[in-house]
């Protein structure tokens, strides 16, 4: 699934917490990508150096399950970073840890950073998502998210989710408006 749309699932799934909260939603909801991908390109810049960091031609057929072999870059980034990001068992322990730490609050952005495992685990062809690193590498290889039985659906699911939520708090603060209006 593509990092935008894990922000806005990430959102839309603490809404209803509060909005400050549902903001925090789509940073946790997106996350996991960030936090592969961020500290990779940094490595890579330092060892590759920047032109060739930031200048590494793939062909888009790479990420397709019958396509060219993953070019070694790309492996290490996997190894070193991606299966860390995307572990439910470590998920499990940062959410422990803030538990035991009392920190109960920020324990609900579990709620969007598994959820962008849950959605990533059936739409990865390549880079594979393993769930239950470091226990298990048992991995699934899913349909791409950009195959349209996959983003077709997801787009029109963020639309009616999103014209739910809208639905819900205009008409609310319509509702409690006319409320507060009516006792006065």
């Amino acid at each position: 699934m593509d990092t935008l749309s894990h922000a806005a699932w990430g959102y839309a799934s603490l809404r209803w917490h509060s909005k400050k909260m549902a903001w925090y939603g789509a940073l946790a909801g997106a996350a996991p990508d960030l936090l592969f991908f961020v500290p990779s390109r940094i490595d890579q810049t330092i060892t590759m150096g920047w032109d060739k960091a930031w200048s590494i031609p793939h062909d888009p057929a790479i990420w397709q399950a019958n396509g060219p072999p993953m070019p070694p870059e790309l492996m290490y980034v996997y190894h070193h970073y991606y299966i860390y990001t995307h572990s439910l068992i470590l998920l499990a322990g940062g959410l422990l840890f803030l538990f035991l730490i009392r920190k109960r609050l920020w324990m609900w952005l579990g709620i969007p950073y598994g959820l962008h495992l849950l959605m990533d685990f059936p739409t990865h062809e390549r880079f594979l998502t393993q769930l239950f690193f470091p226990i298990s590498n048992w991995t699934f290889q899913g349909i791409r998210w950009s195959d349209p039985r996959i983003f077709i659906p997801n787009i029109i699911l963020l639309l009616i989710t999103y014209t739910m939520i809208w639905w819900y708090y205009h008409y609310r603060l319509r509702y409690t408006s006319e409320q507060n209006l009516n006792v006065g």
